[in-house]
């Protein structure tokens, strides 16, 4: 594998216009060449603290004193903060040591897996591992009639995020695969779901061609159940005077689903107006409020990992708070046209309290409200 070692000095808006994806959320496996890696050595000219993708810009130095231009995307800034990393962590002027994986466009430009400040030798980034919350003997919340609580306790602020899955899978089916839900081997395909001949074909194109067409790169909501594994959470409004919960997510420009639970019976997907997130109705059984779905629109793949579905789909979800820490997510989804017989999955949740879910944009490069310190 080759290696370069490289250093440096400036670069402006043309070498990120020409170096930046044409996509915002994107799907990492399309745009970086994960069998390759780059090792650069520069100063740092320029930092984009924005969303949905942070940048910092290094000019670089050959052995031939050739000198290029590269753009290190290093993360998201919810997630970046989240992680200890402010605006000022890094500053234009510094060298710094880059060890990322390339674009498979060709262009210069690298995902940060480390990055080490020369005048120190201290790694100051290394993208963290998703981190989940201790187990927790603490019982869930309960309104005063005792009802359990999906959202915060009284007084307290929080939200759910750290899906325990990466897909939605058939539940007894273990699959190995990456983050963005890629199958490690395509032959697992069969085993995900009881999939019809065209959907498996057409999941198994999704995954060969890397997820490259995934709506959600498009800034299209993450429908169905995918909603559930996005990285930036989602929390409960409940809203029991008006007999109905809303789920505000924490990705894809902040949309919202409402779960209604006054009795009202459920309609078929030919009576409603077709969504994303579709038509829902639920009820309570114990601690587990059981939810009824139908009217979803194509545009939208369910889970990430491209599992396809039809204006058929028809979800049917239970959520159960086991803990004040756990949150238990199980789906069975139906749909004849896509799937041989209905199916159900599921992962669980964790809770992270005290925080509310930060102000996120899916456009790539939007104007980022984090503030400069």
């Amino acid at each position: 594998m080759k290696r370069l070692v490289l250093t440096c000095i400036t670069i402006g808006l043309a070498i990120l216009l020409a170096a930046g994806p044409a996509s915002s959320q994107r799907s990492a496996s399309v745009d970086y060449d994960n069998s390759r890696q780059v090792r650069l050595q520069g100063i740092v000219t320029k930092i984009d603290w924005v969303n949905p993708h942070a940048y910092f810009y290094i000019e670089v130095r050959d052995a031939a004193k050739t000198v290029t231009n590269w753009a290190i995307e290093f993360g998201n800034p919810i997630d970046l903060e989240r992680d200890g990393w402010r605006s000022s962590s890094l500053r234009i002027g510094e060298v710094v040591t880059v060890e990322g994986i390339p674009v498979r466009a060709g262009t210069r430009q690298a995902f940060a897996k480390s990055v080490t400040l020369n005048s120190t030798g201290k790694r100051l980034f290394t993208p963290a591992a998703a981190k989940r919350a201790a187990a927790s003997s603490e019982p869930a919340p309960r309104w005063p009639d005792g009802r359990v609580r999906l959202g915060p306790p009284d007084g307290k602020k929080g939200y759910w995020a750290v899906a325990s899955a990466r897909s939605l899978v058939e539940n007894g089916v273990n699959i190995p695969m990456n983050d963005e839900g890629l199958l490690v081997n395509i032959s697992d395909a069969e085993k995900v779901a009881p999939f019809q001949p065209w959907a498996k074909a057409l999941y198994e194109y999704r995954q060969r061609t890397l997820l490259k067409d995934d709506p959600y790169r498009r800034c299209l909501p993450p429908g169905g159940p995918r909603q559930f594994l996005m990285p930036n959470g989602f929390q409960f409004i409940e809203q029991r005077e008006l007999d109905r919960t809303l789920v505000l997510l924490g990705g894809g420009d902040h949309n919202w689903r409402a779960i209604y639970t006054d009795g009202r019976p459920q309609g078929t997907s030919d009576e409603v107006v077709l969504t994303y997130y579709g038509s829902s109705v639920g009820h309570w059984e114990g601690d587990t409020l059981v939810v009824d779905s139908v009217g979803y629109n194509e545009k939208f793949w369910m889970s990430n990992g491209g599992l396809p579905h039809t204006e058929a789909l028809h979800l049917v979800e239970r959520f159960t708070r086991v803990n004040l820490n756990t949150l238990k997510y199980e789906v069975t989804v139906e749909d004849p046209r896509a799937y041989t017989r209905p199916w159900t999955g599921g992962w669980s949740m964790q809770w992270v309290p005290d925080q509310e879910i930060q102000e996120y944009f899916c456009e790539e490069n939007a104007e980022s409200t984090f503030r400069e310190e």
